[in-house]
Formats: structure tokens, sequence, C-alpha cells
């Protein structure tokens, strides 16, 4: 079986993968393993073993090619305070054996001082291997040092020229009134990946409250995110930069949009005496009570599109919105005559 790339280990430890320990049989308390929950990574503490351990994880065959000639990954040092020495950590390429340790090459070793000064992230070379069937091997050796962790390995194109500039982003360029989510104050953004061009691996997010002066949140490989902490009744500036081992994309335009006023401060538009609905923030059931019946009750969502309507002829129900997307909406309501709107958060 041939590696599969990118890997993340979310689905735990692949079957076609292999641990083991070097040659002098130290170090057997110890081993690669599983970390964390939420985003699993692949981990090998450090042990006290009387000598330099060895702990290999090695990836199954795969074939190498100018398309994806570069490996790329995360990488720390278990201890995040202080490195601790001696501690070594390679990669290292094999095109004959997935055990057999002599016939493996080291093409990167870091020391843990140099993982724990370094940017997290390792970019291995392995154009030299291009048309070849390899294994690759992470190593790591210590001697009572330091552990190491590591995850998001991928092979990338080093050969790329630099993707062009995502497209259909939300919010749209200028909206109003988007909606926050009262839990973790978050908004959902959107893109889509360049549609020509070589592709992107990755996505810097340029986020700031003032326009030409954005900073990097970071970057991801997702084209969907959540920015938290975000304020209501502010204007916020972005934009997106595809990137990838050819460079990070030109002509990102800066877009803005201006998020939705605090709903514990808004007052609805001719409100309805007797009128009640309620909660204004809803996960499923809308609910009102009314001393008149309803006549008709409508809800349209940010772009005026009408997403729901009825005829309930009650003074009191509920109405499902749960297969609505999370957003602001307008709910119109008629009683005995009477118009009124009321603006409610699905969430």
């Amino acid at each position: 079986m041939r590696a599969q790339f990118p890997e993340d280990f979310a689905n735990g430890f692949p079957a076609d993968w292999t641990t083991f320990i070097g040659v002098n049989g130290l170090g057997t308390a110890q081993n690669w393993s599983i970390g964390g929950t939420t985003d699993p990574y692949m981990r090998c503490a450090d042990e006290d073993a009387g000598g330099v351990t060895e702990d290999w994880l090695v990836s199954p065959i795969t074939s190498i090619t100018a398309t994806n000639s570069s490996l790329s990954f995360y990488e720390q040092t278990l201890y995040t305070a202080v490195p601790y020495e001696p501690a070594t950590m390679s990669v290292r390429v094999s095109t004959t054996s997935q055990t057999d340790i002599s016939s493996f090459t080291s093409l990167s070793s870091l020391s843990a001082t140099e993982v724990f000064n370094g940017s997290k992230s390792r970019t291995v070379d392995l154009a030299a291997y291009e048309g070849q069937d390899i294994y690759i091997a992470w190593v790591l050796e210590q001697n009572y040092g330091d552990g190491w962790l590591v995850d998001d390995f991928s092979l990338n194109n080093q050969n790329a020229t630099a993707p062009n500039v995502a497209e259909n982003l939300a919010p749209a360029d200028g909206a109003t009134d988007v909606a926050v989510a009262a839990s973790n104050m978050a908004v959902a953004i959107s893109w889509d990946a360049p549609s020509t061009g070589d592709p992107a691996t990755g996505y810097e997010i340029h986020w700031g409250s003032v326009s030409g002066a954005l900073n990097v949140l970071g970057t991801t490989a997702s084209t969907a995110i959540n920015v938290t902490g975000t304020s209501y009744n502010t204007t916020i500036y972005w934009k997106i930069v595809p990137v990838n081992a050819g460079g990070a994309a030109t002509g990102a335009v800066e877009m803005s949009f201006t998020t939705m006023a605090d709903p514990s401060l808004s007052t609805d538009k001719n409100a309805i005496e007797g009128f009640k609905l309620f909660p204004t923030v809803v996960q499923k059931e809308l609910n009102y009570t009314s001393t008149d019946k309803v006549e008709v009750i409508t809800i349209f969502n940010i772009l005026g599109q009408k997403v729901y309507t009825s005829t309930p002829d009650a003074k009191n129900a509920s109405v499902d919105i749960s297969a609505l997307q999370s957003g602001v909406y307008s709910v119109q309501v008629k009683v005995a005559g009477a118009s009124g709107s009321y603006k409610i958060i699905k969430e």
C-alpha cells in the first residue's frame, strides 16, 4: 500500500505506517503514539534509558514526482518552556525498505534547541528522489533529552507557480449587518479555491480594523473558517491570499464588511401592540404570542429573499426554523390588519 498524503492522523494511526526502536534496543518504555483528542498528532516522549534511544516513525512507500517533491510538516518539542538536550530530530529516506535502518539516508536533522527556536514547521527537499518510490522516516534520538511532536504531513509541488487569487469571497465586499455568533463573537468567512493555475496549499488570512494596515491572523488549508473575537457594529477589512511552494498570490483585493448591531440594544420596527416574538437568538423554534390572531408571518434573509411564510390564523404558535442557515433574518408579521417587522438571529 502506498502512503496517502496529506496525513493529519485525524483517523488514528494508519495501519500501513510503522514504528520501532533503534538497533541498540534501548528505549522500549516510549514509542510514537497518537496525542491530542480534538486535533490529533504524533508524539514521542523522552526517556531515561541509560543511553541514546532511537524511536522511528515511518510512512509506507510513496511515489515522488516533480509535483510533490517538497515535504512539509508541523513540529514542536515536547517541552514548551525550554528545550532539553541532547536530542536530535531527523527526517530520513529509504528507497528499499520500511524497516531496514541501514538503508535510510538522513536529509534533515535538527537539535531540540533548533526545533524549539524554529517556526514550528519544516520543509524537506525531496527533488533528488523524483521518479522514485521512497519510505519517509521521522527519527527521534535522545538521551533523556526532549520529546517530539509532529503533524500535518504533506507533499507539495515545489516547482509550482504562485496560485491565482481566491474566488467568491463571503461576506461580499461592503456587506452590512453581518451575523456575529453571540456565543463566541465569531464571524463566518468563506471563499473558493482559485479555479485556474497551480493549486494553493494554504490561505493567509489578512484581517484588521484599519484599511491598508492588515495583520496576518494565520494560514489555513480550509476554505471556510469562523473568526472569533469580533465586535458588534464594527467595520472589518480583510483579504485572503492563497499560497503554495511557488509563492503567494498577487492581486488579492482588500474587502470590508460591517457586523450587525448589538441585538440587546436594537429595537424592532413597527412593533405590534399585544404581539411578542421570542427568542431573538434562535437555534430551532421561534415562538410568538398575540392578543389577536396572527394572519401572516413571513421571514426574509439578509438579501431580502423570502425563506419562510405561513398563514397560522392563531394567537400562539411556534415556527421551526432549524433548516435555515445561521445569520440575521427579518420577520414580518400581520395581525388584525397591522404590520410589524422584527429582527432575529439564527444560530
